[in-house]
């Protein structure tokens, strides 16, 4: 070989290696940093920037769904859709928010056809959770890193938010995780409760823990190797989100329902989830796969089954 070339080899082999070595500092430091530190903002104020309002008539009663953008310089912008009933009561009420899974904001109030004397909030991710199952790739990490690490505090603040409204009852407010959503629940409440703020029961359904081995399952469309080096980059980057972590440390009480033949989350991630789940809780394992638009009976009953847990423990109204 020439010398240019074994030069050039030299150099490659050099640059590689230091890749790997930045690599694998960048994997430890989102290992090893304190995941609370790593997801909390501080952020005390949202700034309301637009709003909408818009009748809207279900089945048994009237509501008006306000479409609301909030802003603050370290989470950015925050949409939501507020389901209020047509009259509320001096002493305000129960508050319930909604983080769901393909189908968010707005889209996700159709699951509520019963809302009743209570206030929905429904959540808008920063980043569809779509792209996780369906383009993720190691171009887009960077950005799916960004917001997801919002979402904790962003959920925070709108619950101290509304804790302040006139129109809510500041000792009920409950947040609820279906799908995606159900991965946030435990950094949310231990986010909340390092905050000293009160929230009350929880609903967290078709969740699970060890983030990589939930993406190895659901990046199917990548092949083996590459599915492995996406998986392991994505959840690290996103580490401090890891359900393992904040669960242990949860206070309240917690519903946590799964399918048993869910075939997106592997049964030992939410086997694991149930068990670091702190008492009290309510465990219920369905027969069924998992949540997903297009089994929109199954959503429904896991609303129901949410709906008659809440009303049980009086977090909300009927």
């Amino acid at each position: 070989m020439s010398r240019p070339f074994n030069r050039f080899l030299l150099i490659l082999s050099l640059v590689v290696f230091l890749l790997l070595i930045i690599f694998a500092l960048w994997v430890g430091y989102q290992r090893w940093r304190d995941p609370l530190a790593a997801l909390d903002s501080e952020v005390i104020f949202l700034e309301k920037v637009s709003e909408k309002q818009t009748p809207v008539e279900l089945l048994t009663e009237n509501r008006i769904y306000s479409d609301v953008t909030f802003y603050s310089r370290e989470l950015d912008s925050i949409h939501v859709t507020i389901s209020l009933p047509d009259s509320i009561p001096v002493e305000g009420l129960p508050i319930m928010i909604v983080l769901g899974g393909l189908e968010i904001g707005r889209e996700s109030l159709k699951y509520i056809p019963a809302q009743g004397q209570n206030i929905v909030i429904a959540y808008q991710y920063p980043y569809h959770p779509r792209y996780w199952y369906d383009k993720s790739k190691i171009t887009q990490i960077p950005a799916i890193q960004a917001a997801v690490m919002k979402v904790p505090a962003q959920v925070v603040a709108l619950a101290d938010w509304a804790k302040q409204q006139f129109w809510s009852d500041k000792k009920r407010v409950s947040v609820l995780g279906y799908s995606f959503g159900a991965f946030f629940l435990p950094a949310i409440y231990h986010l909340a409760d390092h905050h000293q703020l009160n929230l009350g029961p929880a609903v967290m359904a078709y969740g699970g823990v060890d983030i990589y081995a939930v993406l190895m399952n659901n990046l199917k469309f990548v092949s083996a190797f590459p599915r492995m080096i996406v998986a392991w980059t994505a959840a690290s980057a996103i580490y401090p989100m890891e359900p393992s972590l904040h669960l242990p440390y949860l206070k309240g009480e917690f519903l946590v329902i799964n399918g048993r033949t869910d075939h997106q989350i592997p049964e030992v991630c939410w086997q694991k989830f149930q068990q670091l789940t702190p008492k009290p809780k309510t465990v219920m394992i369905l027969d069924a796969g998992h949540m997903h638009p297009s089994k929109p009976e199954l959503t429904l009953r896991v609303v129901e089954i949410s709906r008659q847990w809440l009303l049980e423990r009086n977090a909300i109204n009927p």
